[in-house]
């Protein structure tokens, strides 16, 4: 296929029509905390500059069922959905005169009062079987564009867009939807945009979103992560990280053309696999009880990558990032239910040598429980260094692991039947690992970048049992 003068592929999806869901409080009622105002937390501030969470969910035709009543349970369940997380729906904006963060809810957007979510409806000739095939090489061209965009350069931006939020049918042999769904990290954590999701999805299926439990009804007032100090630390890491505020473009990143040399492939662990690797490294590590799932396979992805990257004679450092929940160990704790960022950076680092080691997997799963650990103490601690700390990094030395295996990513079910394929098509770091729930009880799914010239050796020691 042709490339057009910008050196890009043409497009292979094509818009059928844009256009808003509207953001309307049930019966008229006021929006719950905090309003049609939400001003951000420093756990918020910062994602201030890192581009959208895109994840893609790749769906089956439903037999008999046309692609038009698809769109119109997505787009309804949506307008039902949307008051229970209005944040979703509003933009990400900075004011110069208090130099803070916040959601704005406008007053009126696409014509609609209170803002609300661009709904795109597309079309593609794209191979459904090639993108769910599991052991293909990513198609990250293809994926990008069922995924709405909605990156800005400058504030303010939308905090959420769907492409059916994008909803894009396969017309092509064997049919097939695709849901694209992007939403600013600001917005809300991991966990958070789970909530969304799982609450979208059951109101798809025809579950009132009035008969959610009043303890799970998603919760966005900051207030509930206050800490001493948080409004100056809010401030420090949008000075360290977007110091041209409202501007927001990161500089040009000298890696980018490597990005565009990453390769990106997903595995699957079987709920034997995860047992036996969790069995494996507990004996090895001597340990009495066996460690988490996501221990294990953070250690496991982390020495992984290392040994695919040849750190086999390198004593030089190579860190292992990652975040954790912390909801549970702030003072006081935050509630379950809080669907904005509140999560801690955690990060672990040995010695190349160390980790290619014989001993590297006991030595990754020690270290990766103690950085837990260590944000379970205290989450709040080293909270005003975690920007440049990560930033002190190396380059090429940093193992970025993502997501949850508790994430259930094909347990999202709109109705139609549970996704043949769902992923995360933000991944564009040399030595990413991003988890969630696989399809079958008890797997894993586990999604990987690395440079191309890496992968085939990182797959051979990462599913070798």
């Amino acid at each position: 296929m042709p490339r057009n003068r910008s050196g890009n592929m043409p497009p292979m999806v094509r818009t059928r029509s844009s256009t808003a869901v509207p953001l309307a409080a049930a019966g008229g009622a006021e929006l719950p905390d905090p309003g049609r105002l939400v001003p951000l937390s420093p756990f918020d501030a910062f994602w201030v500059a890192l581009p959208p969470v895109r994840r893609v969910f790749l769906f089956r035709s439903p037999p008999g069922v046309p692609f038009s009543d698809v769109v119109g349970t997505l787009r309804s369940s949506l307008a039902q959905v949307l008051p229970a997380f209005h944040p979703f729906a509003g933009e990400l904006t900075y004011s110069p005169d208090s130099r803070a963060l916040s959601i704005v809810l406008p007053d009126e957007r696409e014509g609609f009062p209170c803002g609300g979510v661009t709904f795109v409806e597309a079309e593609t000739d794209l191979d459904f079987e090639r993108l769910v095939e599991e052991a293909a090489e990513h198609d990250q061209d293809a994926l990008g564009q069922l995924i709405p965009d909605i990156r800005r350069d400058q504030l303010p931006a939308p905090v959420m867009a769907a492409q059916g939020k994008q909803v894009t049918e396969f017309v092509g042999g064997g049919g097939g939807v695709a849901l694209g769904v992007a939403v600013h990290h600001t917005a809300a954590d991991g966990r958070g945009i789970w909530r969304f999701l799982e609450m979208w999805a059951a109101a798809a299926s025809g579950v009132e979103v009035g008969q959610v439990p009043a303890g799970s009804v998603p919760l966005h007032d900051r207030r509930l992560v206050r800490s001493h100090g948080d409004e100056e630390i809010a401030r420090l890491f949008l000075q360290q990280i977007a110091p041209n505020l409202p501007k927001i473009a990161p500089r040009q990143d000298p890696a980018l053309d490597g990005r565009r040399r990453l390769s990106r492939r997903t595995f699957t662990f079987a709920a034997s696999a995860v047992q036996r690797l969790k069995q494996r490294l507990a004996s090895a590590a001597n340990i009495g009880t066996a460690p988490s799932t996501f221990a294990a396979l953070a250690a496991h992805g982390w020495v992984s990558i290392a040994r695919a990257s040849g750190f086999a004679d390198d004593d030089a450092p190579v860190f292992a990032a990652f975040l954790a929940d912390c909801r549970a160990y702030m003072s006081p704790p935050a509630p379950d239910a809080y669907a904005g960022n509140c999560v801690a950076l955690c990060m672990a680092s040995l010695g190349g040598s160390e980790l290619a080691g014989p001993d590297g997997p006991a030595r990754a799963l020690l270290a990766v429980r103690e950085s837990v650990a260590e944000a379970k103490r205290d989450p709040l601690r080293d909270l005003g260094r975690w920007r440049t700390k990560f930033a002190a990094i190396p380059p090429g030395r940093a193992v970025v692991l993502a997501g949850s295996p508790w994430f259930p990513a094909y347990g999202v079910d709109f109705g139609f039947g549970r996704p043949a394929r769902v992923e995360l098509a933000s991944m564009n770091h040399d030595g990413e690992m991003v988890l969630v729930a696989g399809r079958e009880a008890g797997s894993v799914q586990a999604s990987v970048s690395i440079a191309a010239g890496k992968m085939q050796a990182f797959r051979d020691v990462f599913m070798a049992e």
